[in-house]
């Protein structure tokens, strides 16, 4: 919980998007090694539930992710990840 100025926000993260390399890879990995059911399969983008109260997680191909996030996947400074969050403000 954060406060300010006698507001306080639940900030709570509800998807975690991953850009990966080799996403036919990314994708076997999570499903198969770590068992994580896939809920969008898609050319380029796959998303996996990852339980009651849980996040989700989204891979894109790293080209893709970078494009959304508006920089070059080319770039040292960028390495295939983004999260979003929302939030529920509750006034006091």
């Amino acid at each position: 919980m954060l406060e300010r100025k006698g507001v306080t926000v639940s900030v709570q993260v509800t998807a975690i998007m991953l850009g990966v390399a080799d996403l036919s890879r990314a994708k076997k990995f999570y499903a198969e090694g770590l068992g994580c059911a896939i809920d969008k399969d898609y050319p380029g983008f796959v998303s996996f539930d990852l339980g009651a109260g849980s996040s989700s997680l989204a891979l894109y191909e790293r080209e893709a992710a970078a494009q959304d996030a508006g920089v070059s996947a080319e770039g040292s400074g960028f390495r295939g990840s983004r999260s979003t969050s929302s939030s529920r403000r509750a006034i006091r």
